[in-house]
């Protein structure tokens, strides 16, 4: 793989990339890059250990050997970069758009729905990878709103940060909403939970984390703030409201099939079924105030 070297001076003249407040970012610090004419984002890594630099290096060279067979909305690194004889991050291409945290708190509904269904229709074209090419280990992992970029022109979405993604025999990274706080602990037989204290993940992902996690994407959306912290009991009330506001049920069985020990579900279709009254009413500050009533 191309290794792009800058000296301590060049790096130093780099401009950080501005990130808007909503975006979650705790690996790497970001900057703007012009290679060969094009518009880079460069990510130069924090360095816990030199393990966990090792593995990110070696899961963008994964990226880069499966390049031909990977989603065409996948943004994967093109190029390491060396600071001063040191390998300490690589670039990607800077894509024109905004960042799918941000585009949920605007106004528009329709917006919403359709770029979260795009997310649906995504793990669905990666399990068609793993089913039908070699590559059998292939999912997200760290899949959260902040971890997409949407092109409204194009009407695309795109995955980035996919250095922490689980991808052939790579090591599974953190993940935002796997975590042992979260909602799954509530059905922890069916979810890989790791013991092995040299991975730092909590959970091995698969396709149930990755659905987990889109669910909760689209909970969060709904409730207007994390519930993955929810104890059973809150995450029950929340979803008994959702049924009296009228949401259909094959999306309320998959929200609830994130807690029991049923395979989770892909809801993307089913989310064409929400209307604005019902997104509106399932915000948290309505519910909150109904339910104090």
């Amino acid at each position: 793989m191309n290794i792009i070297r800058l000296s301590k001076k060049e790096f130093e003249k780099l401009k950080s990339l501005e990130l808007p407040s909503e975006i979650f970012n705790q690996e790497g610090d970001m900057y703007e890059l012009d290679y060969e004419g094009k518009s880079k984002v460069m990510k130069i890594l924090f360095h816990p250990s030199s393990s966990f630099l090792l593995n990110k290096f070696h899961t963008v060279e994964l990226l880069n050997n499966y390049a031909d067979i990977l989603p065409n909305n996948f943004c994967c690194p093109d190029n390491l970069v060396s600071i001063d004889g040191k390998i300490q991050g690589f670039v990607m291409p800077k894509l024109q758009g905004e960042n799918l945290a941000t585009v949920l708190k605007d106004n528009n509904i329709d917006n919403h729905l359709f770029y979260l269904k795009k997310i649906g229709e995504l793990l669905k074209s990666m399990k068609m990878i793993r089913n039908t090419t070699k590559l059998k280990t292939f999912y997200i992992n760290d899949l959260h709103e902040s971890n997409f970029i949407v092109n409204k022109q194009k009407k695309k979405l795109y995955v980035i940060d996919l250095d922490s993604c689980k991808i052939g025999k790579n090591t599974a990274c953190i993940s935002r909403y796997l975590s042992p706080f979260a909602l799954l602990k509530y059905a922890s037989s069916k979810y890989k939970i790791n013991h092995n204290c040299h991975i730092p993940c909590y959970v091995i992902p698969d396709e149930n984390t990755d659905l987990y996690c889109y669910n909760i994407v689209i909970l969060n959306y709904l409730y207007g703030k994390n519930l993955n912290g929810f104890n059973l009991s809150q995450f029950n009330d929340y979803l008994n409201y959702l049924d009296t506001i009228g949401l259909n049920k094959n999306l309320l069985y998959s929200f609830n099939s994130i807690v029991t020990l049923n395979e989770n579900q892909n809801p993307c279709y089913y989310l064409e079924t929400l209307t604005e009254k019902q997104v509106n009413k399932a915000k948290h500050y309505v519910y909150t105030r109904i339910n104090n009533k």
